[in-house]
Parts: C-alpha cells; structure tokens; sequence
C-alpha cells in the first residue's frame, strides 16, 4: 500500500494534469525534499515534491529540435488519411486510465478534502463502483463524488436501520415486561382475596362463638 507522501504526491500533480509517475520517481522526491517519515509529511514537503516532480517531467518533454533531412521522390505516394484503427487508438491516447492503486489515492483525497474520514475498507468498497477509463477529468471527478454520495446514502441507511432494530428490541422487551408485571399482579390480587376470604370465615367463626358464650 502507498504511504501518505506518496497518496497525497500523486493526488496534487494529478489535479495540475500530471501523471505517469513511478514509484521510483515518488522515493526521489522524498529524497529530495528530505521527507524521513513518509507517513508524516509537512505540508511544505508535499509542495517541494510536487514542484520538484513537476519540473522533472518537464525536463523530459523538453526535447531539442534537431534538422530533419526530407528526401523527396518523383513517385512519392500522396498522404493517406488515417484508418479507422489508428484514429481508434489516438482516441484511447486521450483517455485517462487509472489504476487501483491511483483511484484509492483520489478517494481518499478528494474524501478527507471534504472533511470526511474514511477506512481503508470503505476506500476500497467505494473504489469498485469506479471505472478504470475516462475521456475527461471532468468525467472522472463525477464518478467519485457520485461514489462517494451513493456510500454516504448507504451508510445513512444501514445507521437508521440499527436504530430502528433497536428501537424494535427495546419496545419487545418493555411489553414482556408490561406482561410479566401484569401476571405477577393478578396472582397478588388473588392471594389477597383469598385471605380475605379466609380472615372474614375465621370472623364469622368466631362470632358464633362470642355468640354462644354471651347465650
């Protein structure tokens, strides 16, 4: 997995329209701006990286233009217009292609750009519902934040349902509890009223026997 230099590196060249990068260049760069803790990089850091490999992919389509020897025949053939095949790959040429690695990188990104703290595991799940290839970065940004607003959507959902299973739970055990309360009362309410049976016998027995006595 790419450290935090690296993510955050990749993320700010890809948004000034740089990529391409390799690992090696990223481990260079760290060199270069003197970053020893890879997952703690300043922010000043990160800005040095970024001009640092900014500068050396300009350097490399910097290329210096040399006399070309044209050589003209009498029976030189007209210029053919491109096929369909080569005009197919052109096309491809313009499209942004992402790897898995490089579209985790923007998610996290864009995500904590946005204030919003994701899991490595929620990065991934998110990062499968993202295609591979697109004809713009418009394109693609849409992509993510539409990924990013289906899982917030998602997340919501499955915390409202927790909530309402709960909210389930606790009102089954208030009524078993209205029940068990209720039952315990009744039987009270009957063992009253048997001693009072008993006590007004035990009353009238022996008020028959104050009677006699009084005879």
């Amino acid at each position: 997995m790419s450290d935090k230099f690296t993510n955050n590196v990749r993320a700010r060249l890809y948004k000034q329209g740089y990529q391409g990068f390799t690992k090696d260049d990223y481990t260079t760069a760290a060199l270069a701006v003197e970053c020893d803790d890879l997952d703690n990089p300043t922010k000043e850091q990160l800005s040095q990286a970024v001009d640092y490999l900014r500068e050396k992919a300009t350097n490399r389509l910097s290329v210096v233009d040399e006399p070309v020897e044209e050589t003209l025949t009498v029976d030189a053939e007209p210029e053919r217009e491109p096929n369909k095949s080569q005009l197919t790959v052109a096309e491809a040429e313009n499209q942004i292609v992402l790897s898995e690695q490089e579209k985790q990188a923007l998610v996290a990104d864009i995500a904590q750009g946005a204030g919003i703290e994701l899991k490595a595991a929620d990065v991934k799940q998110i990062t499968v519902s993202i295609a591979s290839t697109f004809a713009s970065r418009k394109e693609l940004n849409e992509a993510i934040f539409n990924a990013l607003v289906h899982f917030a959507r998602e997340f919501k959902n499955q915390e409202v349902s927790k909530i309402r299973r709960k909210a389930d739970e606790i009102r089954q055990t208030l009524a078993e509890m209205d029940d068990v309360a209720g039952s315990e009362l009744t039987q009270i309410k009957q063992a009253m009223e048997a001693t009072a049976l008993d006590y007004k016998s035990q009353f009238a027995d022996l008020a028959l026997s104050f009677a006699g006595i009084i005879d």
